[in-house]
C-alpha cells in the first residue's frame, strides 16, 4: 500500500496504520487568540485608532468617486465589516487589560456575572495542557456584537452603564480650555446602527449595497463615541491598579 499522509485532514493514514486527528476545540482557539493578540499594539486604542482612520479615509474616497469603481460594492461592505471587527478586539483587548492591569480584588467579584460557563473533568484537563489562564477563557468567550453586550460587561467594572459614563463625561480642548467637548446618545445611536448594519451584510447582504454618506457618518459618529469610551476604560485601569504594578514601576 503507496505511503500517504494528510497532515491537516482529519485523517493521518501511513501504511496500515490509521490514526485519526484530534479537531481543533475551543481551548485551541484560546491560544490562537492569545498568540495574535501579542503581534497586535498593547495599547488596544491604537490598534482601534489605526483601523478606524484607514476605514473613515477609504470611506470618504469610495464616495467621492463619481463613477462607479471594479470592486466598490466589496470595498463598501469590507469597510463597514472592518471598523465594527475592530470594535469588537477593542473590547476584548481592554477586557484583558483590566485582567491584566488592575487590583484582582476589582475584577474577581464581577467575574461570575460576566462569565457563567461550567467545565467537565476533561475540559480541565485540555486547560491544563494548553497552560490556559482562567481569565484568558472569560476574554475569549465574551462576545461584544452589539451596544448590549459592550455595557452588560463593562458596567460590572464601572457600577454604572459604560454608555452613561460617557454622556456624563465632559472633555477639554488643549489648546482651548474655555472649549468642552460633550457626547451625546445620539453617538451611541449611531454605533448601535452600524453593527445591525456589520449583521446584515455579513449574513444577509445585499447585492448592490453602496455605502452612503449617511452611514459614513454613523461610523464617524461612532469613532467619537469611542473616543471617549476609552478615557473612560483608561481611567477605570488607573484607577484601580494594581498595587504589585505600581510598586514595580516606582
Amino acid at each position: 500500500m503507496p505511503e500517504q499522509a494528510w497532515i491537516r485532514g482529519s485523517v493521518i493514514e501511513h501504511r496500515n496504520f490509521v490514526k485519526l486527528e484530534r479537531p481543533e476545540t475551543k481551548f485551541d482557539q484560546v491560544v490562537t487568540n492569545r498568540e495574535i493578540r501579542a503581534l497586535r499594539h498593547s495599547r488596544p486604542y491604537h490598534n482601534l485608532r489605526e483601523a478606524a482612520d484607514q476605514c473613515i479615509e477609504a470611506g470618504n474616497e469610495l464616495i467621492g468617486v463619481a463613477t462607479e469603481q471594479t470592486y466598490s460594492n466589496l470595498l463598501a461592505r469590507s469597510i463597514v465589516i472592518s471598523f465594527v471587527t475592530h470594535i469588537e478586539v477593542y473590547f476584548r483587548d481592554m477586557l484583558d487589560a483590566v485582567f491584566k492591569q488592575c487590583d484582582p480584588d476589582f475584577f474577581t467579584p464581577k467575574l461570575k456575572h460576566i462569565h457563567n460557563s461550567k467545565y467537565g473533568i476533561e475540559d480541565l484537563i485540555d486547560i491544563y495542557k494548553r497552560r490556559i489562564h482562567p481569565l484568558e477563557l472569560v476574554s475569549s468567550d465574551v462576545s461584544f456584537q452589539n451596544v448590549d453586550k459592550v455595557d452588560k460587561v463593562f458596567s460590572k467594572f464601572l457600577g454604572k452603564s459604560i454608555w452613561k459614563a460617557v454622556f456624563d463625561l465632559k472633555v477639554r480642548i488643549k489648546d482651548k480650555p474655555e472649549c468642552v467637548v460633550c457626547f451625546e446618545p445620539e453617538l451611541l445611536n449611531a454605533l448601535e446602527r452600524t453593527f445591525s448594519l456589520r449583521h446584515e451584510l455579513v449574513h444577509n447582504p445585499r447585492a448592490d449595497f453602496k455605502l452612503k454618506e449617511n452611514q459614513l457618518k454613523d461610523i464617524r459618529n461612532a469613532d467619537g463615541l469611542l473616543f471617549a469610551t476609552d478615557i473612560i476604560l483608561g481611567n477605570m485601569i488607573a484607577e484601580n491598579i494594581d498595587p504589585e504594578l505600581r510598586i514595580s514601576t516606582e
